[in-house]
């Protein structure tokens, strides 16, 4: 994926900040921070080892690979815990004899591994912030006519 937009702030020797127009396929994942509520410009940090300037006009990609992974990480994950967590104890707990409200169960037992896989990706932000490997990256810098 492909954009580009330009450099406003040089955070350290490997990353920057750019501004750039919102991107459909962006939704709402949170590694944009948005320059006002009505604007479709959003500040975008980079990989910069490519050694952009402030100002510089530059074009941004981050693999489309990576880009599944992370929605993956943070749409399906809590979805798979939710139908795993709901519909393997709605089983488990009939095939076991269960005497009580089996539905009641599954449900708070699907809703609390829902919750767990947020606190899960919420312990592990910095790790995958860290990893680099979900921010996009300077490629090129582009020559305005």
């Amino acid at each position: 994926m492909n954009q580009s937009g330009f450099i406003v702030e040089i955070v350290d020797e490997v990353t920057a900040k750019v501004q750039m127009q919102k991107h459909s396929a962006c939704a709402h994942c949170g590694k944009c921070a948005t320059v006002s509520s009505e604007s479709k410009e959003i500040l975008v940090e980079v990989d910069n080892t490519y050694g952009a300037k402030v100002g510089d006009h530059v074009e941004v990609n981050m693999e489309n690979i990576n880009v599944i992974k992370a929605t993956a990480i943070v749409y399906v994950l809590p979805l798979i815990a939710l139908l795993v967590g709901t519909i393997g104890t709605y089983y488990g707990l009939n095939a076991l004899g269960f005497a009580g409200n089996v539905e009641i169960v599954s449900a708070v037992v699907g809703l609390t591994l829902t919750l767990a896989s947020y606190f899960w990706m919420r312990a592990n932000d910095k790790k995958f912030k860290d990893s680099r490997n979900y921010i996009p990256i300077v490629t090129r810098i582009l020559i305005d006519l």
